[in-house]
């Protein structure tokens, strides 16, 4: 029955056998078919039953003439391919207002046992100058009102210090001496870029077709000038099994048709990786999750995470949460419990959690959550 929908007394039949037919099938209930295995003479269990009563159950031409739960599944719309199960998993809300202001694009590091959170953005184009830190995502401390950096510096852990980059470099022991190590960067101020820790040594990339490296905060060098992926911002990057991984963004030019938000770009949702910065592949050119910008990405549990941004197609916030463990194969973690979507929030990985710390979901806000996977490091 090729493509057809079984009566009800057919799939019965299908279901608990009859003298002389074939063996009963295995099915999952686990968004999509999967291999099935013949069993002997078994009987599947009533679950499957109700499945077939309920109309899931679709007869499709395959080998032996399989039978396959058909069972559609989205995410915020966005087809879901294998919905993980986590057990109890789910986001806690840790605070709905930190100590800090609202805002979104502060810049995160995990320093000296502590979360830190470094300026930010507020209404009106409004920067923040501060610098936070936290041992428990609850309670934050305020280290510095005014920092000494370039605004929206982005942050990183290398060589046992805290680092500062963006039009300049600087660096600290303790949080609050700053020292500045280089007054201007060959790849000056960018905007939306990212600076991750990779191989020895701290890159910046992420905004705009170069990529650069250094072993010391002071010597730059341009390993490729022209990246296939084109002069992308807003951007998420990521460090993941021994590679650099890019996804997503915008670049500069109208989508065809135009988007509803910022009708000056066109967003993407492809998927690069390089070990060395200098060679790019594409391993996916369209992700199941939607094209956005304004996204993060963690490394988290063994695998890539990201987290909300903005669908410039639709002028909207995202709140979805999809991980992967290759790259290729992506599946949404969706619990009832969650956060408002939102554009730029700030992530870290940090106690065996992933935490999500503020971001835009017009207004900006100041809330933390934190999500704890069984067995992650």
């Amino acid at each position: 029955m090729p493509g057809g929908t079984m009566d009800y007394a057919t799939a019965i039949r299908a279901v608990l056998g009859s003298s002389g037919v074939s063996p009963a099938r295995q099915f999952m209930a686990n968004d999509e078919p999967i291999t099935t295995r013949r069993w002997s003479g078994a009987v599947l269990p009533l679950a499957a039953v109700f499945l077939f009563l309920i109309g899931l159950v679709r007869a499709d031409e395959g080998q032996g003439g399989e039978l396959k739960i058909m069972q559609p599944a989205t995410v915020g719309g966005t087809p879901v391919s294998k919905q993980p199960v986590f057990g109890s998993a789910a986001w806690v809300k840790v605070t709905d207002a930190a100590a800090f202001s609202p805002r979104d694009t502060a810049e995160d590091a995990v320093f000296d046992g502590r979360m830190w959170l470094s300026n930010g953005y507020y209404h009106g184009n409004v920067l923040y100058r501060d610098l936070w830190a936290s041992t428990d995502g609850l309670t934050w401390a305020k280290i510095l009102d005014n920092t000494p950096y370039d605004g929206y510096s982005e942050m990183a852990v290398f060589d046992g210090k805290l680092w500062a980059v963006k039009s300049s470099v600087w660096c600290t022991e303790g949080g609050v001496v700053w020292r500045q190590v280089l007054d201007k960067t060959p790849f000056g101020e960018r905007g939306y870029g990212e600076l991750v820790v990779h191989d020895g040594k701290m890159w910046q990339l992420g905004s705009g077709a170069d990529v650069w490296n250094t072993a010391d905060g002071i010597h730059w060098t341009c390993v490729c000038n022209e990246a296939p992926y084109g002069d992308r911002a807003a951007s998420a990057v990521v460090v993941h099994d021994g590679k650099l991984w890019l996804m997503g963004g915008r670049l500069r030019g109208e989508n065809t048709p135009p988007d509803k938000g910022y009708k000056q770009y066109t967003t993407f949702n492809d998927i690069w990786c390089s070990a060395d910065g200098a060679n790019w592949a594409r391993v996916v050119e369209h992700a199941p999750w939607s094209p956005r910008m304004w996204f993060i990405a963690k490394e988290y549990a063994g695998e890539i995470w990201i987290v909300g941004g903005y669908d410039n197609a639709n002028a909207a916030n995202l709140g979805d949460v999809w991980h992967s463990a290759d790259g290729q194969d992506w599946k949404a973690f969706a619990p009832e419990t969650t956060f408002s979507p939102r554009h730029e929030p700030t992530l870290y990985v940090y106690d065996h959690s992933l935490w999500v710390v503020a971001g835009n979901s017009w207004p900006v806000k100041n809330d933390v959550w934190r999500l704890t996977l069984p067995g992650a490091q």
